[in-house]
């Protein structure tokens, strides 16, 4: 096991765990939104495993968040993040908009409708736990919500209300939908991360680069300092990672549901 030297900020109320590494991997790969697409995520991890394998030193695999929701195999995808990765490899999976309404739903009732129409049923739905679609999704019943949770795993609700929002290295950050081009990198809050348009970061004077997902795209985007690697898996079958090495250009890595296996230098 590789002991990465973290250093863990958890600030004040409303700003979840954020992650800085003072040094930059020998190879860092991010995988745009999956939304529940377990096969193709599955392809496309075993492409990475198998480019990283040609690297000296440990990479390090950031999961950019929207992991559930909307695709038919949330549950065996929270089951499979949960494994560990092969050695010399470590995965870090962040909080997405999808999960961060997930936990909305399950703490607080009221929540739950908004998550459920918003493709939080088909995550149920992988749990074997069906919304009444006839009422819209309502909770029509006292029991229905803690029925609701009692369904989805404790270990998968912990992953998620674990999930850190960002991590920061020398020369990229990652989060799920981007920055508040306003405030600096230590100050941004939850919301800023994982529900920000990223088009407003155009022209942004961080020091990094961003890497980002949330806003689908037909290919991967590579503006002044932003990279979007969202390729809207769950409705174009199409999921992208970017492999970044210090000193190299950006290389895109495809898994394609309409192709046994892809990869694709954009």
């Amino acid at each position: 096991m590789i002991h990465w030297p973290w250093r863990t900020a958890t600030p004040a109320t409303g700003q979840l765990k954020k992650l800085t590494l003072d040094h930059t991997p020998s190879v860092t790969y991010a995988v745009g939104d999956i939304h529940g697409y377990y096969d193709l995520y599955r392809q496309l991890e075993h492409q990475i495993v198998v480019d990283a394998r040609t690297f000296d030193g440990p990479a390090l695999l950031i999961v950019l968040g929207d992991m559930i929701d909307r695709g038919p195999k949330s549950a065996q995808l929270l089951d499979h993040l949960l494994t560990p990765m092969p050695d010399g490899i470590t995965r870090i999976c962040l909080r997405g908009n999808h999960e961060d309404m997930c936990l909305r739903a399950l703490s607080t009732p009221q929540s739950a409708d908004d998550w459920i129409a918003c493709g939080g049923a088909e995550t149920l739905t992988s749990y074997g736990f069906h919304p009444d679609q006839g009422k819209q999704h309502a909770i029509h019943t006292p029991h229905w919500h803690p029925a609701m949770v009692a369904q989805i795993p404790l270990s998968h609700r912990q992953f998620l209300a674990d999930l850190p929002v960002c991590v920061v290295l020398p020369k990229w950050v990652f989060s799920h939908a981007g920055l508040n081009p306003t405030r600096n990198i230590d100050q941004q809050r939850k919301d800023d991360l994982i529900w920000t348009d990223p088009t407003v970061l155009q022209g942004h004077t961080f020091a990094q680069c961003l890497i980002h997902g949330h806003l689908p795209v037909d290919v991967p985007s590579v503006g002044h300092k932003t990279i979007n690697i969202d390729t809207g898996a769950y409705k174009s079958g199409i999921l992208t990672a970017v492999r970044l090495v210090e000193g190299r250009a950006p290389y895109f890595i495809t898994a394609d549901a309409h192709v046994s296996q892809a990869s694709a230098n954009f």
